[in-house]
């Protein structure tokens, strides 16, 4: 049988991921239903458990020495200098939740899922836990009590300053949100590529891309195109490395901007990749206002985002929502929402395309 193209299989994954993520919220709605409701309140109460446990695991190191191995309590223990009885009992509550086994003679080894917190896997997850359970983050969630009171951002008002503000004076909690931000756009990129139908020639701008992740991962899938990053300083420093270790360096050029106030990159395609989720509306129709300064008439702007429809629960997009709203002064929208906001600022409406994991909603300025 011939071997089916990469880009066909990719594809075929799409249906699959979309399924998987409807399926896992239907498994929360039947348990919802078949437990009595004082257990599902314990059980959703108890969310706070796993948050921690990994927490803790990725502070200490506690997975480290179980990759080459299963091992006792006492054994991981002699390894980080830890005490022994406690790293039974967090390796054991860990186990519960998938993510070491335990075996009937006490011995703990890590699962597929575990090894993703290894410091040094290739998509480690270990900066998002530290990430989603630091005090600036855990702050933003305790307010939410008194944002359903008033509306406005939690943790803006919490800590006194935006998260980019609390950021750029924290540079090491910055490293680790960027590195979080380029791990998950690695999870989303394959699905992404595959489900466009790319230009076989022409500019591709990464706005807002960091390092340019996203971007890089279109250049190697298309290797005729080439590439513009737009970010600030900080975040184009470490861009040469990053996309030389892609090997598409060559074919990128810099440029130092900002979403608020301009910048100078003429290209045929757009990326706007989990950017404007971070803001309200008023500050989305700058932020596209400033691309299109930017953008030749007939160019085309990706919008790409977990897609939320007003009346629709669904995980992960609903969490994510309610995330913004603790952290920033965004949310996810629908495709109708964006374009809306991009109809003022020069853009007509263009496709609408579900990858499986993130929606790519197509504008065209005009």
């Amino acid at each position: 049988m011939r071997t089916p193209p990469a880009a066909v299989v990719r594809f075929a994954q799409r249906p699959m991921v979309r399924l998987a993520q409807r399926l896992s919220s239907a498994l929360g709605r039947a348990s919802a239903v078949l437990t009595s409701p004082q257990a599902r309140v314990l059980e959703v109460s108890g969310g706070v458990a796993p948050l921690m446990l990994l927490r803790a695991a990725v502070d200490t190191g506690l997975l480290e020495p179980l990759a080459s191995g299963p091992l006792t309590a006492a054994g991981v223990a002699g390894r980080l200098d830890l005490h022994a009885d406690t790293v039974h009992r967090v390796l054991r509550g860990l186990a519960v939740y998938g993510l070491t086994r335990l075996d009937r003679r006490g011995r703990f080894s890590l699962t597929p899922t575990g090894r993703h917190l290894l410091e040094d896997h290739p998509h480690s997850m270990a900066a998002w836990i530290r990430y989603s359970t630091s005090p600036m983050v855990l702050a933003g969630w305790a307010r939410l009590p008194q944002t359903l009171r008033d509306g406005q951002p939690a943790f803006n008002a919490a800590t006194g300053q935006t998260i980019w503000e609390y950021l750029a004076a924290h540079p090491e909690e910055e490293a680790g949100f960027a590195r979080t931000m380029r791990e998950l756009t690695l999870m989303a990129s394959p699905l992404l590529v595959a489900a466009y139908p790319w230009p076989a020639t022409g500019t591709v701008c990464d706005v807002g891309g960091g390092v340019g992740t996203m971007l890089a991962e279109v250049l190697r899938a298309h290797p005729s195109l080439r590439g513009m990053l737009v970010d600030q300083p900080g975040p184009l420093r470490g861009a040469g490395e990053y996309l030389a270790a892609r090997g598409v360096a060559e074919r990128v050029t810099a440029v130092e901007g900002n979403l608020f106030t301009g910048f100078d990159a003429p290209a045929d395609l757009y990326l706007l990749k989990d950017v404007l989720h971070d803001w309200d509306d008023a500050q989305c129709r700058r932020i596209l206002s400033t691309v299109r300064s930017a953008a030749p008439v007939g160019a085309k702007v990706l919008v790409l985002e977990w897609l939320q429809e007003p009346n629709r629960a669904e995980f992960p997009v609903s969490i994510s929502d309610v995330m913004m709203l603790a952290q920033t002064e965004g949310r996810q929208r629908s495709a109708a929402e964006f374009f809306e906001l991009a109809s003022g600022a020069g853009f007509i409406r263009g496709r609408v395309i579900d990858s499986g994991a993130y929606g790519i909603v197509e504008l065209v300025a005009v």
